[in-house]
């Protein structure tokens, strides 16, 4: 199975695409060029600039474009509308206070993980990932954390659904090896990331399962294996995790 459309529509894909490219841009773009980034003629990417900018996507600098804030705006109201947000968010932020190791709030979107909040204290190792940005469910804590929240089925949906990629060489790609560690998740309620997702980073997650209807989330901490090993990995962070947890959830049941 896949998450291609059946029936793609192209000048969708085109919009989409001319719309990331000046997210990933330096600064504002010319139609030229931006053409030749999207693989497109320079009328096609005009006409769909001007698309954009009438809907309010893309600004106009003199014969240059580049991205409006208003994507911003739009994932800010549905981040809001998450029910379990503002609960989870200042828990977040004392959790990465606490530990002084950044700290993030993710939830399952199809068969990926989206970071809604991150809390990076001043020390704390900072993520190369941005809130909103899907990620592969596999390869940290908190992403098999979600995993490990959902039946079986669903789980092996997803995994048939996912290129089970090896950004290290600790990544677990094997399903039958994924699928015993999510069982040991479910048994021990702790997700580990051990240099899977980047190179001598750790991880450490817990779900926060049916936080808000039918949604899946669950929140951890990440930062470098010199800082988060032994004991105090085992101990004293995984159980800071496991209490901010708990303490959204009777925060969410007491409201």
């Amino acid at each position: 199975m896949t998450d291609e459309p059946r029936y793609a529509v192209e000048a969708t894909q085109t919009s989409v695409a001319i719309l990331e490219a000046l997210v990933d841009a330096a600064g504002p773009v010319g139609v030229t060029e931006l053409a030749d980034i999207v693989g497109v003629s320079k009328s096609v990417a005009h006409n769909h600039l001007s698309t954009l900018r009438a809907a309010g996507y893309v600004v106009k600098r003199a014969e240059t474009y580049e991205a409006s804030l208003r994507p911003l705006a739009l994932g800010e109201r549905t981040r809001e509308g998450l029910g379990f947000y503002q609960a989870a968010k200042q828990q977040l932020d004392n959790l990465a206070a606490a530990t002084g190791e950044t700290a993030a709030l993710f939830v399952l979107e199809e068969t990926a993980g989206a970071p809604v909040s991150i809390a990076e204290p001043e020390d704390g190792w900072s993520v190369p990932f941005h809130a909103g940005e899907r990620l592969p469910l596999h390869v940290n804590a908190p992403g098999k954390a979600l995993l490990s929240s959902l039946p079986d089925d669903r789980v092996e949906s997803i995994l048939d659904e996912t290129e089970l990629a090896a950004p290290t060489d600790a990544t677990i790609v094997d399903p039958d090896e994924l699928t015993e560690e999510l069982r040991r998740i479910r048994e021990d309620g702790i997700a580990f990331c051990r240099g899977e997702q980047y190179e001598g980073i750790i991880g450490v997650a817990a779900p926060l399962s049916e936080v808000s209807g039918s949604r899946i989330a669950a929140l951890g901490v990440c930062g470098p294996v010199e800082r988060l090993n032994g004991r105090y990995l085992r101990e004293d962070i995984t159980g800071q995790v496991l209490s901010t947890t708990k303490s959204i959830q009777v925060a969410l049941t007491s409201n």
